[in-house]
């Protein structure tokens, strides 16, 4: 009897912000290139003695090896067995212990089989271990992508020169939209973009928004027809603006972390007082990063003009990463990250597409999650590769399991799956070591 379908799944976990999940190319392989959703199925393994002098006798319901019949253990709630008595299903110099497992030598416990999360050109397999199966597993896998919402200032005061490089409006949209050099068009496929150019000029609603949305992937072509035709024109309602853009960017159900870019050049005013860039605006700004991060959306501000005070930069960049406001007195994001998040100030149009950059692709995770769940004291019974190097595990540069559901990358091990668009990680663990949901 063939063991059931289950899942099985391993993906990038999303409690870091901007979790930068990449797709799977070869075993499960990480493409920074291609975040398109992917899935994989296996066929069921055959050829053990469930298939064979046992057939039909295996499969029953089981918590613990005793539940199971003579012969059998426990894996995953089914009872199985990788060989018999006397059976040709164990390897050279192993035998058949009583749980129906391949021993080494004749001793207890064996090799026992393994669940080998593997991916070859969209097919997936398993790895049964010599002689026996660990049963059919369905291996799925969900890249997310991070949703970024672009919050651009449309204040009268984006007309104003950036540094001998154009107006403020102009290069904040050439460093986006450019079609060679934008970081929206370098990233479509990546990322997915919606857009919003806020301001308020007297009308009937306010704040008074130019929006894309929802965010979806290779939005270039849509957010640039509608980013085209608009220049510069009257205030600038930053609190009011991200509080408007906060819930339809949870309305978006797909995986991934959500991001609101703030690209202003100025202090913020408010609805009820279009000329008030006073303490009550700051605050009705701060505010509102607070009120989208308790949301799960990161707010993070980039400076384009030299009328954001330092103290306001630190204070918004703090309320958006759910760090203490108001920040302190000197806050220094190198010295103390914990308390201090980065603010950018750039200075030019390449300074503006790197800060752009970095926050959308550089803050990425080595964490992932498996759908599945390590036993307690069994994870270093795993073994792990990347790149076919064996990480050790717990160690500083290898692997180590944070719960029974998430796997983190260290150290070196982290910094090559980060810096390899094409980084080759295989995980896999014996039968009995993991706990696979139905």
């Amino acid at each position: 009897m063939r063991h059931p379908l289950r899942p099985f799944l391993l993906r990038r976990s999303s409690l870091r912000p901007l979790a930068w999940l990449l797709a799977v190319t070869a075993a499960v392989a990480l493409s920074a290139a291609n975040c398109a959703p992917a899935e994989f199925t296996v066929s069921p393994l055959t050829g053990g003695p469930c298939d064979d002098e046992l057939a039909g006798q295996c499969g029953g319901v089981c918590t613990v090896t005793e539940d199971c019949p003579a012969g059998q253990y426990c894996a995953s709630g089914t009872c199985l067995a990788d060989c018999t008595p006397g059976g040709d299903h164990c390897g050279s110099g192993s035998v058949c212990d009583d749980e129906g497992r391949c021993a080494s030598g004749g001793g207890q416990g064996g090799a026992a089989t393994s669940i080998a999360v593997t991916a070859t050109g969209g097919g997936a397999t398993t790895s049964g271990g010599e002689g026996g199966s660990c049963g059919a597993v369905e291996v799925s896998f969900e890249p997310q992508v991070p949703t970024v919402v672009l919050l651009i200032d449309q204040s009268g005061s984006m007309n104003v020169d950036f540094n001998g490089q154009g107006s403020r409006w102009d290069v904040v949209y050439d460093a986006l939209m450019n079609p060679t050099t934008g970081v929206v068009k370098q990233l479509e496929g990546q990322v997915r973009f919606g857009l919003a150019l806020y301001t308020y000029a007297n009308g009937p609603t306010c704040p008074e928004l130019v929006e894309v949305a929802p965010p979806i992937l290779n939005h270039h072509a849509a957010i640039d027809a509608a980013y085209v035709p608009e220049s510069p024109r009257a205030d600038t309602p930053t609190g009011d603006s991200i509080t408007a853009i906060t819930a339809p960017l949870m309305a978006v159900t797909e995986p991934g972390p959500k991001l609101i870019i703030l690209a202003t050049d100025g202090e913020p005013d408010r609805c009820e007082d279009p000329n008030a860039h006073d303490q009550v605006s700051r605050d009705e700004a701060t505010d509102a990063a607070q009120a989208a991060f308790a949301q799960g959306i990161e707010t993070v501000i980039i400076a384009v003009g030299n009328q954001v005070s330092q103290e306001h930069q630190q204070d918004m960049a703090n309320a958006g990463s759910g760090r203490p406001v108001p920040a302190a007195i000197g806050c220094d994001p190198v010295a103390d990250p914990v308390n201090c998040a980065p603010t950018y100030e750039p200075t030019s149009k390449q300074a503006l597409i790197d800060a752009f950059n970095e926050i959308i692709i550089g803050q990425r995770t080595c964490i992932f999650t498996l759908d599945g769940q390590v036993i307690p004291g069994k994870e270093c019974d795993g073994t792990v590769l990347v790149n076919g190097t064996v990480l050790g595990c717990n160690d500083p540069n290898g692997w180590q399991l944070n719960s029974p559901t998430e796997i983190e990358f260290l150290g070196t091990a982290c910094d090559t799956i980060l810096n390899d668009a094409n980084a080759d990680v295989s995980v896999s663990f014996p039968c009995d070591s993991v706990v696979v949901p139905e």
